[in-house]
């Protein structure tokens, strides 16, 4: 017999001299083969090096019970799911089965053996990266009826002894009971994992919201989630990750989708909560599945599922508390006229506003929310031995929100909800997997009755593609950036200005040009394109027909009056221009955006992930003995990713314009070109000239700038003429009017990936400072971001004495793929010590290495101030001190290094020369490699209880702040990193966890058990800001470093009560000690200027006592003597209560928080919390087959608000304190006797400090139906 089995990774194909691994052979020939497996395993080993899921399988035995439970060797057992085949096998000669590499979910199994009736076990829930077991009982007693097949319905075990992780799963089923369908809340009542709110983050462990991962059908994911009712299988993993599981430092929230099915069929549901709440939610889905090709009647060669779900909330963050906003009426008053005169001063209109003005509304305004969800999936069965899936999902995300609704910002809602920016958000995945089983025992039976060396291997290769496209912009204007500021045509002429010749008596003999002035003729909003804004200028009384001046020249010295006298209005006298509004009328009060307020930022973001990965299971049971058999995965993962973004600020490309469109050109001079002469009458009454003037064009003074030239060239106007912009109209102007460098200098644009324009380019980190030959310039091209990640592992799982092992090994390997600092003290790389000595002379102390950095006491002196390794300072003779403030002249900030490359010193920003070379400051970035071990154990302490414990070393790379561009650094000096804007560090490391648990599970009853766990993790090398000082040019910046640390102490209970009495309830409880150097990356800001606090604090996100509480009640006419129009008919009830979260009080109330530190960081704590949701349901069944199941589901049944937030000053959600405070005093004391009154601040502040972030969720209803053929 010869086999030939694929070797895909390594390129050849496994010859006959390998089969013997695979096939059973006669025990002399395998006996002396096996003699070969040292040799030979390790290079099947390597050979084989794919990146494996951990091995999901379905193990058991099949007995006889009507024959002392005897084994029956070489049954057939048939897999099925959804009822469609999936794969069979036989038992061996100790009656046991074995079906391996299978995908999570629900599945029957049926076993046929001659002379006895087929009997199916029912609904066996397979749980991903486990070993399951289904034993199967058969009996022939009272014949045989082959028509007859004998079904049971599966009893999950209470105690899972091959279980060597921990966390929860959640059936299709199950998840279709809970009284929620958001996927992080279902995720929260995991014993472990917490968030502040329904659909709020997730924390695993006192880990970093960030720390948690997604995985999709065994595809790590980035984008939005698929709906609640595709899932088949939910898995929470809280500890004990396998070796497979890689880039991540807390847990893992893994999705099994719902496959094809056995018969074609259809389900529907709808749910809505209009008439119930004020928050109108309502969805629509539909899901078809079945198969295409069948052979026969059994099994299904190729299926389908295609599903979709269209979502529309009128609010997708419902607040606890009243929402306040201007009645439409008073809104329309507002947009008519922005600006008031009171008392002859100009005052935005809605400060003088008061409550009768105001609704206090449910829902919150312009705030809707829709959601497209489109999941395909294609399984294809080429032979029993090899299928194929192909799955993809759409993701189409629409929402408006409100921006500074919450926090201390200026928000929207009051005024200018009706100009809420919109959110796009839309992603699709495809993920492709090949499946291919080798061979296992049903081979071996077939084959001669004894098993190989090798058996149950199979292998998967899987290639996956994510992409996620992001829009952000104002909802009117989308990507019409010039329609962002415009508010109407101005005026603007430039008319000539004239200096008088006296004669020796003082007398006017002639006049001569001397400079250009700029006077406004009138002003017309009536083409603008934000008219709210136009209105702004109402108060002043101009309209198109105002003339301001009709004078076409003037006398230097004289300002130019209107024909009534009056000085002419300059463009600084309009409450609003093109490209910008005085910050006098942009808000009321400091509280709320004054209507009409554009939101100036348009944003894209196109990320692709690329995924290829493998997979290899197989058990190795040397011997022939179940009892020494190994389950072994290995594999590889490669990962690259693709991101790009590009931002602008819109309405500041008028004000840069009008800095730009004339700045070359500069006074007049007489042997200028003469446009023409004209007769002018100058003088102040008294002496006059009377006569012929000269007008010449301005002097030009040609510079390296961009948009003064295009704009003329498009206009057909000469270089030394004057253009007003504010007489364009928007679609005159465009982008590429302008240069990169006049645009990111202005700071209104920022992009990697895409070229300045926006148009998507590719390219290096060093094409940004190639020199474009055509202009001589920068190219300014800024490369996409492409960090690259790889992993590959190798795990066992083994018994021994009853004791069961999980070891295994990860390595990962992560390239930023970038170019970073080569010293981040320093933009330029300084000279060693041993280089500047080398050039200058004198002599090395002996404890300063040859490449310690050295400082000057003056820019490129050749005395020596300092030298610095790394983070550590010494003085000029050696010294070492404890930082740079204890050396003179160090401290000051002002620093002079010796640079290496010596053409730095000679210019003030050198990075800017066509000179530099990216050599001058840059290497690449050091590649992170980590090997991580992962350890887990469980053995049975007596039929009753198992004992469990698990050590892992988990990495992860830097979730975020990982990126900067050559872009950003071009303009390093201008912009340094500051505590309010960090600069971020691309030579970011990985962070790192070390995590430790033990426990046991016990029985409790026959149908209940509890478990009991306790856990230890380190968190090491965690992202926090830090300052680098001091810093030649800039004296310091703030930017990201791997400084933080913490720890987390905590004991979990769970109880699980399977269905006894019709009640089912799982309930756990979590006592938590979660503390740290820093909540996340930024949470150090402001608490120190030199150096980062090393003092471990409660974590922000740290609960020390949680509980959460699933009932659920089944009336079953099966089960008890219950009214009939009860039967079917389901209740679930969801309860949690939790402490409630730490904050840093404060001292100093402000208007909308507190400063000044009170007590310890995070020393305070919010109040406990408790939550209770509800569902109740009834099934019918209709037409034979038909389903339909109707359902009423509460979240936050008793509308409790609880407390999630706090103003830090008080302790309390509604009051920061601010107006009792001498502060407040003082504030009302200055509107006493002014002209807005009290009344309306206070009333505008009261509206304002109603936080809805500091609430849960409030009561929603909802009314749903589910509909099945």
């Amino acid at each position: 017999m010869s086999v030939v089995l694929p070797v895909v990774q390594c390129g050849f194909w496994l010859p006959d001299s390998f089969a013997f691994l695979f096939v059973t052979r006669s025990p002399r020939r395998l006996a002396n083969r096996c003699r070969m497996k040292r040799t030979l395993l390790p290079v099947f080993l390597l050979l084989t090096c794919f990146y494996a899921a951990a091995q999901t399988a379905l193990t058991g035995k099949v007995t006889d019970v009507g024959g002392g439970n005897e084994p029956l060797p070489f049954a057939a057992v048939s897999l099925f799911e959804n009822g469609a085949f999936v794969q069979g096998t036989t038992t061996d000669l100790s009656g046991n089965y074995f079906f391996s590499n299978i995908d999570p979910g629900t599945y029957d199994i049926e076993v046929n053996f001659t002379g006895y009736p087929p009997t199916r076990i029912s609904e066996i829930p397979i749980l991903p990266g486990r070993t399951n077991v289904a034993d199967v009982e058969v009996t022939n007693e009272g014949g045989v009826n082959l028509d007859v097949v004998v079904v049971t319905d599966y009893e999950v075990p209470l105690i899972e002894v091959d279980n060597t992780t921990s966390g929860q799963t959640l059936t299709s089923d199950e998840i279709q009971r809970l009284p929620t369908r958001n996927i992080n809340q279902l995720a929260s009542i995991t014993a472990g994992a917490a968030s502040a709110d329904e659909g709020e983050d997730i924390t695993i462990r006192g880990s970093r919201p960030n720390a948690t991962d997604y995985y999709i059908d065994g595809v790590r994911v980035q984008g939005s989630l698929l709906p609640e009712s595709e899932i088949e299988q939910l898995q929470v993993i809280t500890g004990g990750l396998e070796a497979r599981y890689g880039d991540v430092t807390g847990g893992i929230i893994s999705i099994t989708t719902k496959g094809p099915s056995s018969e074609f069929g259809v389900n529907a549901e709808a749910e809505t909560s209009e008439g119930l709440d004020g928050y109108g939610n309502s969805l629509v889905g539909l899901a078809v599945s079945g198969p295409i090709i069948k052979r026969g009647n059994e099994k299904a060669l190729l299926g389908f599922r295609l599903s979709g779900r269209y979502t529309y909330r009128e609010d997708d963050d419902p607040s606890a508390v009243p929402i306040y906003r201007a009645r439409e009426d008073v809104l329309a008053n507002l947009e008519a006229n922005p600006v008031v005169v009171r008392g002859g001063r100009p005052f935005v209109a809605a400060d003088f506003l008061t409550n009768q003005d105001v609704l206090a509304l449910d829902a919150r305004p312009f705030e809707a929310q829709d959601i497209l969800n489109i999941n395909a999936k294609l399984d294809a069965r080429v032979s029993d031995a090899i299928d194929l899936s192909l799955s993809g999902y759409l993701g189409k995300f629409n929402d408006q929100f409100t921006p500074s609704e919450n926090g201390g910002g200026i928000s929207w809602r009051t005024y200018n909800a009706s100009r809420n920016p919109t959110l796009v958000d839309d992603d699709y995945r495809l993920n492709f997997r090949f499946r291919h089983r080798l061979g296992g025992v049903g081979d071996a039976n077939a084959a001669g009755g004894r098993s190989g060396l090798i058996q149950n291997a199979s292998y998967t290769l899987q290639a996956g593609l994510e992409n996620n496209r992001q829009g952000l912009s104002d909802p009117v204007h989308e990507d019409r950036f010039f329609d962002y500021g415009y508010v109407g045509s101005f005026d603007v002429d430039y008319i000539p200005v004239f200096d008088l010749e006296l004669d020796d008596t003082g007398v006017p003999v002639s006049a001569f040009q001397v400079d250009y002035r700029e006077v406004l003729r009138n002003f017309d909003g009536s083409s603008s394109t934000n008219p709210i804004l136009t209105n702004y200028n109402n108060y002043l009384g101009y309209g198109p027909d105002n003339l301001f001046t009709p004078d076409t020249y003037g006398l230097l010295g004289d300002p130019q009056l209107t024909p009534d006298g009056q000085p002419v209005p300059t463009l600084d006298q309009f409450a609003a221009v093109n490209g910008r509004t005085q910050t006098l009328y942009r808000d009321s009060w400091g509280f709320h955006a004054n209507v009409g307020t554009v939101y100036n930022r348009y944003q894209r973001n196109d990320d692709d992930i690329y995924t290829l990965q493998g997979n290899a299971n197989f058990e190795l049971v040397p011997g022939d003995s179940d009892k020494s058999r190994h389950s072994i995965q290995l594999g590889f993962l490669f990962e690259q990713r693709v991101n790009r973004r590009y931002e602008a600020f819109p309405s500041g490309l008028w004000t840069t314009g009008r800095q730009l469109i004339n700045r070359h050109l500069n006074t007049v001079d007489t042997f200028n070109r003469v446009i023409e002469t004209i007769e002018v009458d100058l003088g102040d009454g008294f002496l006059n000239y009377q006569g012929p003037a000269t007008v010449v064009a301005p002097t030009i003074e040609e510079d390296a700038g961009t948009f003064y030239r295009r704009i003329r060239e498009e206009l057909g106007i000469p270089l030394d003429q004057y253009v007003n912009i504010d007489a364009l109209s928007p679609d005159q102007l465009s982008l590429d009017q302008f240069s990169a460098q006049e645009l990111t200098f202005a700071d209104l644009v920022d992009y990697y990936g895409y070229d300045y324009l926006g148009n998507e380019v590719n390219g290096t980190f060093d094409d940004f400072f190639a020199i474009d030959p055509a202009t001589g310039d920068r190219k300014f091209t800024v490369a996409p971001n492409k960090p690259v990640y790889a992993s590959a592992y190798l795990q066992d799982k083994f018994t021994i004495n009853n004791i069961i092992f999980r070891v295994g090994v990860r390595a990962d390997r992560y390239d930023a793929n970038t170019r970073v600092l080569k010293d981040p003290y320093s933009l330029y790389e300084i000279a060693g010590a041993e280089t500047f000595h080398d050039r200058f002379g004198g002599e090395r102390p002996g404890n300063i290495g040859a490449g310690y950095a050295v400082y000057t006491t003056e820019e490129g002196g050749n005395l020596v101030q300092a030298y610095r390794s790394g983070e550590s300072w010494f003085q000029a003779d050696g010294t070492p001190t404890n930082g740079p403030q204890e050396i003179e002249g160090i401290r000051t900030g002002l620093v002079y290094p010796s640079y290496a490359n010596p053409a730095v010193a000679e210019s003030n920003n050198f990075i800017k020369s066509t000179d530099f070379t990216v050599e001058t400051s840059f290497k690449d970035y050091e590649v992170q490699y980590n090997i991580m071990p992962r350890l887990a154990f469980s053995f049975p302490i007596s039929g009753e209880a198992n004992f469990f414990a698990h050590y892992d070393v988990l990495v992860q790379r830097p979730p975020d702040n990982v990126l900067a561009t050559a872009l950003d650094y071009y303009y390093f000096v201008e912009r340094p990193g500051s505590t309010n804007a960090p600069f971020n560090n691309p030579a970011l490391r990985p962070e790192k966890t070390i995590d430790y648990e033990v426990g046991f599970k016990t029985r409790v009853s026959a149908t209940s058990a509890l478990t009991l766990s306790a856990y230890y993790k380190e968190l090491r090398d965690m992202i926090q800001l830090r300052t680098y000082f001091p810093v030649p040019l800039v004296n310091q910046y703030t930017t990201y470093d791997n400084q933080d640390f913490g720890t987390v102490k905590g004991f979990s209970f769970t109880y699980d009560l399977r269905r006894t009495s019709n009640v089912t309830v799982n309930a756990n409880y979590t006592l938590q000690f979660a503390d740290g150097t820093g909540s996340n990356a930024t949470s150090q800001r402001g608490l120190t200027n030199r150096g980062n606090l090393r003092t471990l604090f409660p974590l922000s996100f740290d609960e020390r006592h949680r509980f959460n509480l699933v009932f659920d009640y089944r009336f079953d006419g099966r089960r008890g003597n219950i009214p009939r129009w009860l039967d079917q008919t389901g209740i679930n009830i969801q309860g949690i209560s939790v402490s409630g979260r730490p904050y840093t009080a404060t001292f100093i109330p402000s208007e909308l928080g507190g400063s000044g530190t009170r007590g310890a960081i995070n020393g305070s704590r919010n109040p406990w919390n408790f939550t209770l949701n509800g569902q109740i349901e009834r099934n019918f069944v209709i037409a034979g087959q038909s389903r339909l199941n109707v359902y009423f589901r509460v979240s936050n049944i008793l509308d409790r608000r609880n407390t999630i937030g706090v103003y830090t000053a008080t302790g309390t959600a509604d009051d920061p304190g601010f107006l009792q405070s001498s502060f407040g005093q003082d504030q009302i004391e200055s509107l006493l006797g002014g002209t807005r009154p009290v009344e309306a601040y206070l009333d505008s502040y009261q509206w304002r400090i109603l936080n809805p972030d500091f609430f849960s969720l409030p009561r929603r209803m909802y009314v749903g139906v589910r509909f099945g053929i």
